[in-house]
C-alpha cells in the first residue's frame, strides 16, 4: 500500500548562522560530539555542527561538564 504522508522537507530548513536577533556569534564550543555557538548578548545557544565520528571514549568527561554547566543559562534555539 502507498503511503499518503508527505515527509517534511528537512533539508530546505535555514542553517542558523548566528544569532537570530543581531546575527553574531560570541564564541563556539565542542561539548561532546556536537558543536556550540552562542550569543552573548541574548542569551541563546544553538548547534553549528555534529560530529558523528566523534568516539565517546575521546571525550574529556571535564571539558563537556564544565561545557555544558556554561551553556545551561543561554536559551536553546534551533532551525
Amino acid at each position: 500500500m502507498k503511503d499518503n504522508v508527505v515527509p517534511f522537507p528537512l533539508n530546505r530548513r535555514r542553517e542558523l548562522t548566528g544569532c537570530p536577533h543581531c546575527g553574531t556569534v560570541s564564541d563556539v564550543w565542542q561539548i561532546g560530539r556536537l558543536l556550540w555557538a552562542y550569543c552573548r548578548a541574548h542569551g541563546l545557544r544553538w548547534v553549528v555542527a555534529d560530529f558523528h565520528s566523534v568516539a565517546p571514549q575521546s571525550i574529556d568527561r571535564r571539558d563537556m561538564a564544565s561545557g555544558l554547566e556554561f551553556l545551561a543559562s543561554y536559551t536553546e534555539v534551533s532551525r
